[in-house]
């Protein structure tokens, strides 16, 4: 072999190589989101945990969601929120106590929620987006058709997920 086979036979050897590594490297990459299997096939132990609700990157009430063999209940932290004619949340605050979740329903992956607070009942919707986060939505006869989502993100599960 002369010299310049011998490089030629290198960088070909190294192209392969690169090529090996950085499709090994993207696989590692794709993990993570290929668990996820979608929001049609959650189940209620996808649900449980700790939720935070969340307004311009802030919480403003937090979700527990606890599983009692296939049935979820839990709690929501008090909280206020307002919204202007087009439906987007124009403002998001805490308030001090907490509200009983008296109904929690599966139905294609996605979780009706009743929250009970103040003798009045609220009506939610929330769907997954991904192991740690989901959307939330006021859902019922009077909800709102283009409400916007309330962005939620899981701060605890059992056994514990990885982001």
């Amino acid at each position: 072999m002369t010299l310049s086979m011998k490089a030629q036979y290198v960088c070909r050897m190294a192209f392969a190589v690169s090529l090996v590594m950085s499709g090994s490297r993207a696989g590692v990459a794709q993990t993570p989101a290929a668990q996820f299997v979608g929001s049609d096939h959650a189940t209620a132990k996808d649900f449980a945990g700790t939720w935070n609700w969340m307004y311009k990157d802030k919480r403003f009430a937090t979700m527990t969601l606890n599983l009692d063999g296939n049935q979820l209940a839990g709690t929501v932290t008090n909280e206020w929120m307002s919204m202007n004619e087009q439906g987007r949340i124009t403002g998001a605050e805490s308030r001090p106590g907490s509200s009983v979740i008296t109904k929690a329903s599966m139905n294609n992956g996605k979780l009706s929620i009743v929250e009970k607070t103040d003798g009045e009942e609220l009506e939610w919707a929330m769907t997954l987006t991904s192991p740690t986060t989901a959307e939330l939505r006021i859902a019922g006869a009077d909800a709102p058709a283009n409400a916007e989502a309330i962005r939620l993100e899981k701060v605890w599960s059992e056994p514990p997920v990885d982001k």
